[in-house]
């Protein structure tokens, strides 16, 4: 198949799984031309052979690329076909003899950038077995891969000297693993970035799950329903900061509010002070202006994935209370009706972030961090006493409304 033509015409006429082998073997830059003209086959296998493309090529062109002419003959009535497969499907005896079930699988909490640790084990009918160890950002999807050729005996070894470290790790369902595997690369996907090239050993290997987590793990323990009725679980979420899984979360803040940060900070010792806008009231107009900024509905996406997974956590290692917490933060970050002051965990991660903004400041003789901190907590101690907003009267006596 040395003319596009004759990679079009065998690309067209084979089946689901050698079209896929075909487009593995290919060159990138012998797709560009074939995707064109796919594009303008009106037929139903032309649509298929786009919709492979894109479901499984690494390459971000080519991929934008079939989408585009994929679009292109939907709007002209050319949809991929929905045929039944046949009760008996033919494999190729190679990746047959590849696929693993995965026995065991294991994950870390997060750190604070939002990436965890996610280690698989299959074994081989035939003996010894391939650790998969994959690294996933809640915000960036499927980051590293790797895959080991090991032994039941030494993965457990190796997993029983990474547990020995700070972090934590709790043990996972086999499907739910893939599907948490699946998650991150159906969200790199989505930002226009490749997965890591041994993506397709893995998936020859283990297999790749239908889609992300239906559900996720904590909601068997903790029902979202019950997080409606106990409102002041919400309340109390801030507490969570104190667990050792959540200790350095922060929500990024953008550069851009640097200068307004330290300039808040810095309110309590200046000399100019203004009595209609007191230090406390500057502080929770910072605290809106940086959650506009930096809580788009992406970061609230990944915040809640975090939260529900910590949670799971939580559950797996005894501490119910603490996923009860995680829970009603992770339903309330991404819904509209509940304000910033109700959720206490989201305020304090959002303060973490500024504070880091001017962690190397000083003023006078202490950290512009610890003072921006203490004017915060104040700020929001008088909203929640007050039940709204902080006023003030020409005198500057702060009066929480």
């Amino acid at each position: 198949m040395s003319q596009p033509n004759d990679l079009l015409a065998a690309l067209l006429e084979a089946d689901d799984a050698n079209r896929e082998r075909m487009l593995h073997e290919v060159e990138a830059g012998r797709l560009d031309t074939v995707v064109t003209e796919l594009g303008h086959r009106r037929e139903p296998a032309a649509a298929a052979v786009l919709e492979l493309i894109d479901r499984t090529v690494d390459d971000r062109g080519l991929r934008k690329a079939a989408r585009r002419e994929l679009h292109r003959l939907r709007s002209a009535g050319v949809h991929v076909p929905e045929s039944p497969r046949p009760a008996a499907v033919t494999v190729e005896p190679a990746r047959a003899e590849a696929r693993v079930e995965v026995t065991q699988a294991w994950a870390t909490d997060f750190d604070p950038t939002g990436s965890r640790a996610l280690w698989m084990l299959g074994e081989r009918s035939l003996g010894g077995a391939w650790l998969a160890a994959v690294l996933i950002n809640d915000s960036q999807g499927l980051q590293d891969l790797s895959l080991v050729d090991t032994t039941r005996k030494r993965f457990q070894r190796e997993l029983e000297q990474r547990r020995r470290d700070n972090a934590t790790w709790v043990s996972l369902p086999g499907e739910y693993a893939l599907r948490l595997v699946r998650e991150g690369v159906d969200l790199t996907r989505s930002r226009g970035a490749g997965v890591p090239t041994r993506y397709r050993t893995f998936r020859d290997t283990f297999g790749e799950a239908p889609g992300p987590p239906e559900r996720a793990l904590v909601y068997e323990t903790v029902s979202p329903v019950e997080a409606n009725f106990n409102p002041e679980w919400l309340e109390e979420s801030g507490r969570l900061i104190r667990e050792p899984e959540i200790a350095g979360w922060h929500v990024s803040v953008p550069d851009s509010l640097r200068a307004r940060t330290l300039e808040v900070a810095r309110t309590p010792v200046s000399a100019l002070l203004v009595p209609t806008h007191p230090p406390e009231q500057q502080a929770l107009e910072l605290l809106s202006e940086a959650a506009r900024d930096a809580l788009s509905p992406e970061a609230r996406r990944a915040l809640r994935r975090r939260l529900e997974e910590t949670g799971f956590i939580f559950v797996a290692t005894d501490r119910v209370a603490s996923a009860r917490l995680a829970v009603a933060a992770a339903r309330a970050v991404e819904d509209p009706t509940v304000p910033l002051e109700r959720q206490a965990l989201v305020r304090e991660l959002l303060e973490a972030g500024l504070a880091r903004l001017v962690a190397s400041e000083t003023i006078g003789s202490r950290r512009a961090s610890e003072l921006l901190i203490e004017i915060m907590e104040r700020a929001v101690e008088s909203q929640r006493q007050g039940g709204g907003r902080i006023e003030t009267r020409p005198s500057g006596l702060i009066l929480p409304r």
